[in-house]
């Protein structure tokens, strides 16, 4: 066993056993975890994106660093260099169609990614070798945890599970990184099968590798349930077990987390809406996991989750109207708005009014000045849900010779009862005076729709078929019953981007690297759902 350097916690390659070192000296602090995190899911994100080209395509096997972990983790995030044979294969054709990223990763040359991730971690330390004292032993794969401490009270222990090939040879590689990085004492690993735990301390990663060998997180029926749910297994896998909520609620109380600044300088007690809701969220959080793979030509993160706090997953149900839509939509994002959505919003913001101040004064005031009846007049204008499109049509090169906001193809469309809305449209268009006269709102068989240019407004009103459309379909696959939703059509942006370029009249060397990279894009997803209590998330990209 030896002391590890302070920041080794992600690559396959030694990045993490030294990169962001922090000092020895003083006492464990509970941010060396959210630290050490931050390192490694960068290093993760950088190499695991690149890497995938530089091994030979041999079915992935082997341990998975989840039977290095011990059962009771709070949370695990980790990489796989070597997946499936079928996921390296996609994930090199994707890959090759960057001409930028092909050339500066070098996809089909054998250069191993991990020797610089290891050159720019340790820079400065000379009495390191890679090829000498890192690469015998380097595996590729790797993952990150907190695992609670064995007495209550105490922070958690952070763990970076590195795959070794070599044991003995990883002991002196580690006890040399650690050496150059002058961990001290903070820092220490011991071996569990054919990973390096890697925690603070000598005596935590000994602890550690005991604790495996009693039971592994891969043997865990809560995380077997939570990985099973999210799909097909990829480069990176992510869980969150269902204790974490009550261990953040129980950290947010020690050390305040959510107070105000100023509260805070006063002694006051956090907000009680920051309270409330991590209390709910300890009470309801069920577990959830995540998962980023490529598939059939896409890149794809998928997130599912049970009692995830609102803003992360969708917590309520609802249909967005993104898939009706005009065909002909580039670029949408459309959300539902479930009932009773505005009183807990106005629950929120009434808990967060600062001392002598409340939220019914400022409506009042509002009220006074605008002539409108608050908040119910915004719970009507906003109806079901609401979407904001812009057509394919655009012309950017029109619009930068002869600017005309008639004939941009944008608008809003939202769901609901024109009855209802409609009468709120006439008293803002009153507030904004000889102005409105630009704003076009037109309305169909339960829809509104506002914007500049009265034929695509017309158009937005009328029932599209946006969801019909393979590229959208592409990647957003849940779209009927999505409570939210985001599109992103790259072969107009990508016209666009060179129409903007061109009439700017400055298409030089990068002008074109932007172009050719931007043109193996097809389209981008953002979906969320839920499906019988279980909330879903999905991004997704895909390529031509």
């Amino acid at each position: 066993m030896s002391s590890m350097p302070p920041s080794d916690p992600s690559q396959p390659a030694p990045e993490y056993l030294g990169d962001a070192a922090p000092p020895a000296e003083g006492p464990p602090s509970r941010r060396k975890l959210p630290v050490l995190g931050g390192v490694a899911l960068g290093v993760a994100a950088v190499v695991g994106l690149g890497g995938w080209g530089v091994y030979a395509l041999m079915s992935g096997g082997g341990a998975q660093p989840s039977e290095a972990v011990p059962a009771n983790a709070l949370a695990y995030v980790s990489l796989d260099l070597d997946p499936s044979a079928s996921q390296k294969v996609e994930a090199i054709k994707i890959l090759k169609k960057f001409p930028a990223l092909e050339k500066k990763l070098e996809v089909d040359s054998g250069d191993d990614l991990r020797r610089w991730v290891f050159d720019e971690g340790f820079k400065d330390c000379d009495s390191v070798d890679y090829a000498k004292d890192v690469e015998p032993w380097i595996g590729d794969r790797v993952a990150m945890a907190a695992v609670p401490a064995e007495k209550a009270g105490e922070d958690p222990s952070p763990l970076i599970a590195l795959k070794v090939t070599d044991t003995e040879a990883a002991e002196k590689g580690i006890a040399k990184l650690a050496e150059c990085g002058e961990t001290g004492d903070d820092f220490g690993f011991a071996f569990a099968g054919d990973y390096a735990l890697i925690s603070d301390g000598e005596q935590k990663a000994d602890d550690l590798a005991a604790a495996v060998e009693e039971g592994s997180l891969a043997d865990d029926a809560e995380f077997q349930d939570w990985t099973d749910k999210v799909g097909d297994p990829g480069f990176v896998t992510a869980y969150v077990a269902p204790e974490a909520g009550r261990f953040l609620l129980e950290m947010s109380e020690q050390e305040n987390w959510f107070a105000y600044d100023a509260a805070a300088d006063a002694g006051m007690p956090p907000p009680p809406m920051m309270e409330e809701r991590m209390e709910a969220m300890a009470k309801n959080f069920k577990g959830m996991a995540g998962v980023v793979r490529f598939a059939d030509g896409a890149v794809e993160a998928e997130f599912v989750g049970q009692g995830v706090p609102e803003g992360m997953l969708p917590d309520s149900a609802g249909t967005s109207a993104i898939s009706e839509l005009p065909d002909g939509t580039a670029v949408a994002m459309s959300i539902a708005l479930s009932e009773g959505w505005l009183d807990s919003s106005m629950k929120q913001l009434e808990q967060m009014m600062p001392p002598g101040e409340s939220l019914e004064d400022l409506m009042a005031q509002a009220e006074a000045q605008t002539g409108l009846k608050l908040p119910e007049d915004v719970e009507a204008l906003l109806g079901d849900g609401v979407s904001v499109a812009v057509d394919g049509d655009l012309d950017v090169a029109s619009l930068m010779s002869a600017p005309d906001p008639t004939r941009v193809p944008a608008g809003i469309r939202v769901s609901g009862e024109p009855d209802e809305i409609l009468p709120v449209v006439e008293k803002i268009k009153a507030l904004l005076g000889p102005d409105s006269e630009m704003l076009v709102v037109e309305s169909g068989d339960g829809v509104v729709s506002f914007g500049l240019s009265q034929e695509y407004v017309k158009s937005l009103a009328a029932e599209g078929s946006l969801g019909d459309q393979e590229t959208f379909a592409g990647v957003v696959p849940e779209a009927d019953r999505a409570t939210g939703a985001l599109f992103v059509d790259f072969d107009a942006v990508s016209r666009w981007v060179d129409e903007g370029m061109q009439a700017a009249g400055g298409v030089g060397e990068s002008e074109v690297e932007v172009a050719e990279n931007l043109e193996p894009l097809k389209a981008l997803g953002m979906s969320a759902w839920i499906d019988d209590d279980t909330q879903h998330g999905l991004l997704r990209i895909t390529t031509d």
